[in-house]
């Protein structure tokens, strides 16, 4: 009886170090590299960090030299390198693309964006870069990007920002560029005009779809594949986010493919055309 008192001391005294070093771990500065804990790894200070984890990302590779090695806890499966060294970028993409595969994990995080150029390897991977690039590099497709950048910008920014200065009103600049970011791609890649980016400025759900799907792509990295894949199945928590995210994506897809017949621009019209 004594040894079990004596374990179940030692255990909560365990658990109030774990605390007390966390909390100081969230009073230090955000530039401090997250400490490797014994079986949890690094995934104490992620978890202090979630409210603001781009940010707490950026700051940990600048203060690692652009390359940092993430330590998941032990048997997860979560261990991640990082890197924005431009060189090792180069490196993966350009010099030795092929000893990089994506692979089947990446394949399964990334499952909601199916077979698109960043999700697939090797030939099939090879026959879509070409193809994109055939298109992309002809003139009518580059006219189309021109007048489409040119004419979202006379026609939706300057108005925008016109009305901001009349009206002496704070503009939130994220928003207004991912509506104009939204609104070309579209018109580029359907022929179709979303109009996010109007004096009205509009909800955007497929905005914050793209949001969602995000984050949801984000968790899968750091969470044990077996908790993700628990949440999808009983449709819980993130996993619940990303497939209403997704559904809304393909009805607002869907929305602008079935209006090919009523428009004469975009890629969709110009692969037809093709073929």
């Amino acid at each position: 009886m004594e040894m079990i008192i004596d374990f179940l001391d030692i255990f909560i005294a365990f658990v109030f170090f774990i605390v007390f070093r966390c909390l100081l771990l969230y009073k230090q500065s955000h530039k401090t590299l997250p400490m490797n804990w014994p079986v949890l790894g690094m995934l104490p200070g992620l978890l202090l960090q979630v409210h603001r984890v781009y940010d707490w990302i950026t700051e940990v590779l600048e203060a690692s030299s652009m390359t940092f090695c993430f330590k998941g806890p032990w048997l997860s499966g979560t261990n991640i390198l990082l890197t924005v060294d431009p060189v090792n970028i180069h490196y993966i993409l350009c010099s030795n693309f092929d000893n990089y595969p994506k692979g089947m994990e990446f394949k399964k995080i990334f499952e909601v964006i199916g077979d698109a150029i960043f999700n697939i390897d090797s030939g099939m991977w090879e026959d879509m870069r070409n193809s994109s690039h055939a298109i992309f590099s002809r003139q009518d497709f580059q006219r189309l990007s021109v007048s489409t950048s040119v004419g979202k910008i006379n026609e939706g920014l300057v108005p925008i920002l016109e009305n901001a200065v009349e009206k002496n009103i704070l503009v939130d600049l994220q928003d207004v560029f991912q509506r104009f970011l939204f609104d070309t791609s579209t018109i580029l890649m359907t022929g179709y005009d979303l109009k996010c980016l109007s004096l009205e400025m509009p909800k955007v759900d497929f905005g914050d779809a793209v949001d969602g799907v995000s984050d949801g792509i984000f968790y899968r990295h750091v969470k044990p594949e077996m908790v993700w894949k628990m949440q999808r199945l009983f449709g819980l928590g993130d996993e619940l986010k990303l497939k209403r995210a997704h559904n809304i994506l393909d009805r607002a897809c869907f929305k602008c493919i079935s209006s090919r017949d009523e428009i004469s621009r975009g890629l969709i019209i110009l692969v037809l055309k093709i073929c």
